[in-house]
Order: structure tokens, then C-alpha cells, then sequence
């Protein structure tokens, strides 16, 4: 069976042993084409497994499980990369993966924050999200990569207006 990822490689030479938990993906880019791979297959435990610790609170496994089912997976397709290779701490990988849901065909183009562990294993941090309906079932332009001109706030970072309260209940609400 080929990757659903799109590499052309066999799934089990490719995303197969870092969604079955066997190894660990090298790179930015293997982790977020192994995650694309575990919502075409289902498999939400790859998916909740590479999300970095503080991103693991919002995370909704029962959506993410019923999303998956209901999408027809289309294909992703990478965008563009910065970082994120083997002897790298972060990286950003810019995707969009394509699905048809309720008779219509979705473009999921999503900028990804990235960031590896000292003990060099990747995992998801945030994405900035963007879905768009395509149109006759043609492609729409990818979003185009930004660069922020301060440092992103978390959720649960201190509120930058110096409230003392966690932004999501302060500014970010």
C-alpha cells in the first residue's frame, strides 16, 4: 500500500513505523506527514501521542476521531518547511491537506509549530489553521506563509497586558 501522505514510498517504509509507535519520525516534516496519515487511517492515539504536552489540553480525541471518519481524504500536499531537520529544535511546516466532507471538497491549509525534545523526538506544538471550500472541486492557492512580529502568546502563557491572569482569561477571551 502506498503512504497516504503523498511521498510515493510504501506506507510501511514511510509514515507506517511512526504511526504504529515503532520509531520515532526524524524530521518536522515525517512527524506532520505521519500525523496527515493517522487521520486517513483513523488513528487518533498517533495523533494525541505527538502532541507536545501543552497543547494536549484542548485536544478533543472523540472530534478528532469523528472528523476523520466522515472525511474523504484527498491528499496534502507541503507547502513549504523552515527548520525542523534532524539536528534542529523547532520547525514550521506549512501544509494543506485536502478532503471531501458533506458532498463538498475542503482545503485544510494549516502553518505547523513544531519542536523536538532533547531526547529527539518531535512533536506538534500549534497550527494556524485555514479551511477553505474549493470550488467545483478545484484547488484554491495555499495560504502564504506570515512571520509574526512579536512572539506568539499561548493560551496558558501570562497575559502580555501585565493582568497576571492567564491570557485565555484575560485578552484571549
Amino acid at each position: 500500500m502506498r503512504c497516504p501522505c503523498g511521498s510515493n514510498e510504501a506506507f510501511d517504509l514511510c509514515c507506517g513505523p511512526y504511526v504504529r509507535g515503532e520509531k520515532s519520525a526524524p524530521t518536522a516534516e515525517a512527524l506532520m506527514r505521519s500525523r496527515y496519515t493517522a487521520y486517513t487511517l483513523g488513528n487518533i492515539d498517533h495523533i494525541a501521542r505527538t502532541l507536545a504536552p501543552e497543547s494536549r489540553g484542548d485536544f478533543d480525541a472523540r472530534a478528532a476521531r469523528r472528523w476523520a471518519s466522515e472525511a474523504d481524504w484527498l491528499g496534502l500536499r507541503i507547502v513549504s518547511t523552515e527548520r525542523g531537520d534532524v539536528g534542529d529544535a523547532g520547525g514550521i511546516v506549512e501544509f494543506v491537506a485536502t478532503y471531501r466532507q458533506a458532498g463538498e471538497t475542503i482545503e485544510h491549509g494549516e502553518v505547523s509549530q513544531f519542536r523536538k525534545t532533547d531526547a529527539g523526538e518531535w512533536f506538534f506544538v500549534s497550527g494556524d489553521t485555514r479551511a477553505s471550500v474549493a470550488a467545483g472541486g478545484s484547488r484554491r492557492e495555499p495560504p502564504s506563509t506570515f512571520a509574526r512580529e512579536t512572539p506568539k502568546v499561548g493560551r496558558n502563557d501570562p497575559c502580555p497586558c501585565g493582568s497576571g491572569r492567564k491570557f485565555k482569561k484575560c485578552c484571549g477571551a
